[in-house]
């Protein structure tokens, strides 16, 4: 027996006249109050002053006084690659910077950049002056305890 319950499936149907059709213009975007684009153009201002060209030229600078030094014979540090460590700890406190400079207070995200900053400072040190790696690992916890205690407490 052949069951034809089934329905055929109709073709598509051409789009109704009353879609429109994608334009090249964007949406226009929600209004926004005039004290948040205030604040968004006093925002840009403080940015537009920022150059950070200057630090990939001080990280070329202090390698080549290690290397230099290295090559003169001077003992200078026996891991001088932990200063690589140093590098996002740098743009974690400029981040934290720009945070608090933009929002006018310390937030949550502006503490967790600070703290990560100091974490990683604190790694670096330990590196750069050879101690025991197993004594200061406490610390680092200790620290990251009392970061999320801090930003538990910090507005958003």
């Amino acid at each position: 027996m052949n069951d034809q319950s089934q329905k055929p499936l109709s073709a598509p149907t051409p789009l109704a006249s009353s879609q429109s059709t994608p334009s090249s213009s964007p949406p226009n975007p929600p209004e926004s109050s005039p004290e948040r684009q205030a604040r968004g153009e006093a925002r840009w201002q403080r940015r537009a002053g920022r150059s950070y060209a200057w630090i990939g030229g001080a990280i070329l600078i202090l390698l080549g006084v290690v290397f230099l030094l290295q090559n003169m014979g001077i003992p200078f540090l026996a891991n001088w690659w932990a200063l690589f460590i140093l590098i996002p700890a740098f743009w974690a406190f400029v981040a934290a910077r720009d945070s608090y400079q933009d929002k006018g207070r310390l937030t949550r995200g502006g503490a967790g950049l600070l703290a990560g900053g100091i974490l990683l400072t604190i790694l670096a040190l330990v590196f750069l002056l050879n101690l025991n790696v197993g004594m200061f690992w406490p610390v680092l916890l200790i620290v990251g305890g009392l970061v999320l205690l801090g930003t538990a407490v910090l507005p958003e």
